[in-house]
């Protein structure tokens, strides 16, 4: 949804430039609001914050770890799982297997 503010059109002559910046603050206060009930009006402290970071930082380490082994075991051949799709690939490839 786009909100479109007066922005550049006020002019203090204007006389309804009370009227449009009240209007703008009302559609700015309704975007907030909106946000903070998608939050479900919860604050978010810098704690929490925080630690949610922290939470994701050390899921993304062990992710790259375990890929990191992954990759060790395809170079090395050892990784079972990629042999196996190599091999049924080649057999497919083949006509051994459908």
């Amino acid at each position: 949804m786009s909100i479109n503010l007066i922005k550049n059109k006020l002019a203090l002559a204007d006389p309804d430039f009370r009227n449009d910046l009240i209007d703008n603050f009302i559609k700015t206060e309704k975007e907030i609001n909106n946000l903070d009930s998608i939050n479900n009006g919860d604050q978010v402290t810098k704690e929490e914050l925080d630690e949610k970071l922290d939470e994701l930082k050390n899921d993304f380490i062990e992710d790259n770890e375990a890929l990191k082994e992954r990759i060790n075991r395809i170079l090395l051949g050892t990784d079972v799982e990629s042999i196996e799709l190599v091999v049924n690939s080649i057999l497919k490839e083949k006509g051994v297997i459908d």
